[in-house]
């Protein structure tokens, strides 16, 4: 019969390095976003006072019907006492 010497367990070594993010990720100079110098209207008379307010009109005008032939509602009579939730058009350039 052989015998196994004694083993001793020893726990894995651990790296005392600090890790830190890259400078390319800290630096808000670097950061570069697309602006055609156009601002998007937040609100509807926004909308109507933009130079673009033919295609926002348009753009709406296919989402409503969108919205019709997908069936998203249907319309029913609002009971005493309930007030109705509110929508908001949000007008977002494409760029």
């Amino acid at each position: 019969m052989t015998t196994i010497p004694n083993q001793t367990l020893v726990a894995p070594r651990r790296s005392g390095r600090v890790s830190k993010l890259p400078d390319r990720y800290t630096e808000e100079s670097q950061i570069i976003t697309a602006n055609d110098g156009e601002e998007d209207p937040l609100t509807f008379k926004a909308m109507m006072d933009d130079f673009e307010k033919k295609k926002w009109q348009a753009t709406m005008k296919l989402e409503i019907e969108s919205m019709y032939s997908n069936l998203v509602w249907q319309l029913v009579d609002l009971p005493e006492k309930v007030k109705p939730i509110g929508c908001k058009w949000i007008f977002k350039r494409k760029r």
